[in-house]
């Protein structure tokens, strides 16, 4: 029947009644009424009448109202996201929403009389009962998770899910009130964000690399990994107690500050100290990561610091290789224990050079830290003699690195020197080469304990230092050698008074001219000149002014003759010769002789004397005069006595 039918009944059926009751009520008009008086009881049920209308409105307006809520709480009711069931005490369906039977794939019609126990896995009953138990005993809410099977036309004909039941009795305790939630997406989703917290646990806690979890407001460690504990040296539970700070031992920047660094990911290097007191350079790349809603940071820190002491070795290396032409021994020698101190962590150094027979030594240096404390002894025979010494010399004695981590433990340790720097515990390492110590590199006071790492990386550094050195002191002996050599071999081919060519430097000048000469058909003149009246000096002024006054006739002689070819040479006594290879011809010779004449014609000054004096040329010119050394010796001394025997003060050409 449709609803303006039903309306339209119920209106007939109202009217009748009306009618019943006006009846009875005696309010119609009989014949005796006046028209006044009908008049007025017309009006009052006009106005009855309106009122009756506008009350019917309102009833209308009521009804239409609460159609309208009913329709919006059917609503409600049927499309809510979770399922709505109402159930008798035996579990029997007595109403479902319409997502209940979505949830269940059954239609309406079908659940009403069903028992829901039969939709739940029948491992789950006994949940089941039990929940509904208790929501009876407590008159509250309760909850359970069961499985469901449900049969469908998806992708199987029945499937089980997992709902969340939350069931509490209703006021007349007659009644179940029920809400069912799938929640087996959820399940899943948990279940395998368990299983990947499982293996990141698994990989986090047993990954070689070293893991830290922390908290970036207050930064503190929050985890750390089994590597993290055997790297830094503390416990787990230990370093879940630090302060991130407290692990980073150099000033950390916004570069390398993860609380100011921008971005989910980072990478930067620092350095971190170990509960030992050691420092090790780390590479850490930086993320942040969201764990169970907490946002965090997570480090994964790889101990670099072999490669870059091998960079810094490498560095340090060559430019030791450029400081070597332009600095000394002992700067070499400073400049590598500095850079051992730096790469052990140490504060103080040393270094001693070993003699040959491994008990001198030859060679002290110490580091700048080392001086700067007040002891900085340098030089040969000024430390204690090997046999004296106690720790350090047992790496000469034993020739192998040592290591003392307690110096004042140790009973054969022979005391310091005055002002020596304080030792608290010293690494020294050997240099050998042919089976013998050359010298020996020394670090101490490091804030933790050496160990073979350390012999590792001052052994290879001294290695280096010494390949450089002791080729540059190769050098330097042979320097020293060649500058011995080449005194010997000048005083042997020269002068000791006057500093001028020999008689033997000559002889091997003179054979070079002559062979000139001969290849290019030139001339070669050898002049031979002595002083007038010398011994006439000697005897007034004494021999050492008669010295001097051959040195100055040296010097003058040098600064006459022109061409570097030509050579001056003393004979001995004041006999001087003069060599000029390569002349055109013999007049060539007789010019230059009559500039030597010249030059001595100006006065010497001679410790405070004037001293005039002259001398006599003779001249023999190669091929005309002779073709070989002697002959033309010969010939030119010829010459210069026939110049001293008509007075002096001339020049004379070889006549046959």
């Amino acid at each position: 029947m449709k609803r303006d039918d039903i309306d339209r009944s119920d209106r007939t059926e109202l009217r009748r009644r009306a009618e019943d009751r006006l009846n009875a009520s005696g309010f119609l008009p009989d014949s005796q009424t006046s028209t006044e008086e009908f008049g007025r009881m017309l009006q009052e049920l006009s106005v009855h009448q309106i009122e009756l209308d506008m009350q019917t409105e309102e009833l209308q307006y009521s009804r239409d109202k609460i159609q309208n809520e009913q329709r919006r709480y059917a609503d409600l009711y049927d499309f809510a996201p979770v399922g709505y069931l109402t159930l008798a005490p035996d579990s029997t369906i007595l109403e479902a929403n319409l997502t209940a039977t979505r949830l269940l794939s059954v239609s309406r019609s079908q659940l009403k009389g069903v028992r829901f126990g039969g939709f739940i896995a029948q491992r789950d009953l006994p949940a089941f009962n039990s929940m509904m138990n208790r929501a009876l005993m407590s008159r509250a809410q309760e909850h359970s998770e069961v499985m469901i099977v449900s049969s469908g036309s998806g992708k199987s004909n029945s499937r089980e899910r997992t709902f969340r039941l939350d069931g509490i009795i209703g006021e007349n305790m007659q009644e179940y009130y029920l809400t069912l939630t799938d929640v087996t997406d959820t399940r899943v989703a948990l279940k395998e964000l368990k299983e990947k917290e499982e293996l990141f646990r698994s990989m986090f806690e047993g990954h070689s690399a070293i893991m830290l979890i922390t908290d970036p407001d207050s930064g503190l460690i929050t985890d750390a990994n089994k590597a993290a504990k055997d790297f830094y040296g503390w416990s787990i539970e230990e370093l879940c107690r630090m302060h991130v700070q407290e692990i980073r031992s150099n000033r950390i920047t916004a570069k390398t500050d993860p609380g100011k660094l921008q971005g989910a990911k980072a990478h930067f290097f620092s350095r971190h100290q170990r509960a030992d007191g050691s420092v090790r350079d780390v590479e850490v790349y930086w993320s942040k990561i969201e764990i169970m809603g907490r946002s965090l940071i997570y480090e994964i820190v790889h101990d670099v610091t072999e490669p870059r002491h091998y960079e810094t070795i490498n560095a340090f290396h060559l430019s030791l290789i450029l400081m070597e032409a332009g600095h000394s021994i002992e700067e070499l020698l400073q400049t590598t224990i500095d850079e051992a101190e730096l790469l052990t962590e140490s504060s103080i150094g040393f270094i001693h050079l070993v003699g040959e027979d491994q008990k001198t030594l030859t060679r002290h240096v110490w580091s700048t830290n080392t001086s700067k404390q007040g002891y900085n002894t340098t030089g040969e025979g000024v430390h204690h003699d090997l046999d004296d010494a106690g720790l350090w010399a047992d790496a000469v004695r034993e020739q192998k690195a040592v290591i003392q981590n307690d110096y004042t433990a140790v009973n054969h340790r022979k005391g310091l020197p005055e002002g020596h720097a304080e030792v608290r515990r010293e690494v020294v390492v050997p240099i050998l080469r042919n089976d013998k110590v050359v010298a020996i590199f020394g670090v101490g006071n490091k804030r933790c304990n050496y160990d073979e790492s350390d012999v590792k990386w001052l052994g290879l550094i001294a290695d280096i230092a010494w390949n450089i050195v002791a080729k540059k002191m190769a050098e330097d002996e042979q320097k020293i050698l060649h500058a011995q050599k080449y005194v010997m071999e000048n005083m042997a081919m020269h002068d000791s008074l006057t500093g001028l060519p020999n008689r033997r430097l000559l002889s091997d000048r003179m054979g070079k001219a002559l062979a000139q000469g001969r290849r290019y058909k030139t001339m070669v003149a050898l002049m031979i000149f002595d002083l007038d009246n010398f011994k006439y000096v000697n005897d007034t002024f004494g021999h050492a002014v008669g010295d001097s006054l051959l040195q100055e006739v040296a010097i003058r002689m040098r600064q006459t003759l022109q061409r570097n070819t030509d050579s001056i040479a003393r004979l001995g006594g004041d006999e001087f010769v003069v060599l000029l290879p390569q002349i055109p011809s013999i007049a060539n010779a007789v010019a230059s002789a009559e500039k030597i004449v010249r030059a001595m014609e100006e006065p010497f000054a001679v410790e405070g004397h004037a001293i005039n004096i002259s001398c006599s040329i003779g001249i023999a010119v190669y091929p005309d005069h002779g073709k070989d050394e002697l002959t033309l010796m010969k010939h030119a001394d010829d010459a210069m006595y026939r110049s001293k025997g008509e007075g002096g003060n001339q020049i004379s050409v070889f006549r046959a």
